[in-house]
């Protein structure tokens, strides 16, 4: 049924009393007809897009058949390449399966070897067990020796025992000619004292003198020790040191006293000082010229007991000066031969070594353009002294006292001396 007819229908049923005119009727029905105009558009597109749904829909499905066939045809491949394999495994398997039965039978021939080869090694075994047999039947017999040895050695044990007995006599008897000794030392001691201070009292007179007559810049302190000393005597002795045993050293009287050992002399310019490290702790030189004791006897020296130090200075133009420390000392090997000590220091030539305290001596090379240097010296960070530098050298690596404004007070000649100190 028509649309138009539908409407017709209803406006006849309507009340005819209430009958619009002719030209409402007419609007009306336009507006029906425009209305269903657009409601039927709106149905097309609505179908159009389902039409478009079911066709998107369609070719997924399409697509979807396509990989599902293309699958097959992959799985009908992959079957085939798997029969391929499975049939290459299996001749593989077989061709195992062969080696390892050869394997097999080479195994047990290796077997039957090694049985025989074991037959033999205990064979071996059994005449090496006689052999240790006829081993240990000599240890036996060299035991037995051993002992009558040990026997032996007990009875050299009681003529050793006896031997000690007498070295212990001979000891104490020599202990006894020791203190004898010790006291010979100690009178020579107190007449050394006793003359050092006469000597002390000469020296002072004499340089009152000397100032009186305006004579000091002409003389020397070296002039006026040989016109109160006579003659400088030096000689050779031998000493017994704890650890190091019997050594020579030169002994000389100066204007303080007797008997000072040298343990540093130079002047003659004939020995070397250019040394490494061990010849300064075991020393070098010659006794009679250009020496040096060596810093392990300096220390077995001034180790037990405390020593006066003395200094003799030479400088241009024959200036002789001093300078003594009362109480010097130095450590061992263990601290680097500090110098340990120095003590009050009594002199003309300067306190130059007391900067140098507390130090430990070092040989340190230097590597200049020309040659390669050493300072032989406690070491110092701003030194006062070097005593056992190189003549020829006119810098810090030369032999100087005391500098002063930053220039070197360089030494002509050099002895250091030092002496057990009396309490």
């Amino acid at each position: 049924m028509n649309t138009q007819n539908i409407f017709t229908i209803q406006l006849e049923q309507e009340d005819t009393s209430e009958k619009p005119p002719p030209n409402e009727w007419e609007i009306l029905r336009e507006n029906t007809c425009s209305t269903i105009s657009q409601l039927k558009k709106i149905k097309l597109s609505v179908y159009k897009e389902k039409l478009n749904l079911y066709s998107e829909k369609c070719k997924i499905k399409d697509d979807v058949i396509l990989a599902l066939q293309t699958c097959l045809e992959t799985y009908k491949n992959t079957n085939e390449n798997n029969n391929e394999l499975i049939s290459f495994l299996k001749t593989k398997l077989a061709e195992r399966h062969s080696k390892m039965v050869a394997l097999k039978k080479a195994h047990e021939t290796q077997n039957a070897g090694y049985e025989s080869t074991i037959c033999e090694k205990n064979e071996m075994i059994n005449t090496q067990d006689g052999i240790i047999k006829e081993k240990e039947k000599q240890i036996e017999e060299l035991a037995t020796k051993i002992k009558q040895q040990y026997e032996l050695t007990i009875k050299s044990d009681e003529l050793i025992s006896s031997l000690r007995a007498t070295v212990e006599d001979s000891e104490a008897k020599i202990k006894e000619r020791d203190q004898k000794i010790t006291q010979l030392e100690t009178e020579l001691t107190t007449k050394a004292e006793r003359i050092r201070t006469q000597n002390l009292l000469k020296f002072d007179a004499a340089l009152m003198l000397c100032k009186q007559n305006d004579r000091v810049v002409s003389s020397t302190i070296k002039e006026l020790q040989e016109i109160l000393s006579g003659e400088n005597r030096s000689e050779i002795k031998i000493v017994s040191l704890p650890r190091i045993g019997p050594i020579k050293i030169a002994v000389e009287n100066v204007a303080t006293g007797p008997c000072w050992m040298v343990i540093q002399r130079r002047g003659y310019k004939v020995v070397d000082f250019n040394q490494g490290w061990f010849s300064f702790v075991e020393g070098f030189g010659n006794l009679d010229e250009d020496y040096w004791i060596g810093l392990d006897k300096i220390h077995a020296m001034t180790k037990s007991h405390m020593h006066e130090l003395y200094i003799h200075l030479v400088f241009a133009n024959n200036e002789t000066r001093y300078a003594y420390y009362d109480n010097f000392a130095i450590s061992g090997k263990s601290d680097d031969y500090k110098l340990r000590s120095l003590g009050n220091y009594v002199g003309n030539a300067g306190d130059g070594l007391r900067t140098h305290e507390h130090h430990i001596f070092r040989t340190i090379r230097y590597d200049t353009k020309t040659t390669v240097e050493y300072n032989r010296w406690w070491q110092h960070e701003y030194p006062n002294c070097n005593l056992n530098g190189t003549f020829s050298e006119k810098t810090e690596f030369g032999v100087w006292w005391c500098r002063g404004n930053g220039t070197y007070k360089f030494v002509e000649s050099v002895q250091m001396l030092i002496r057990r100190k009396q309490v």
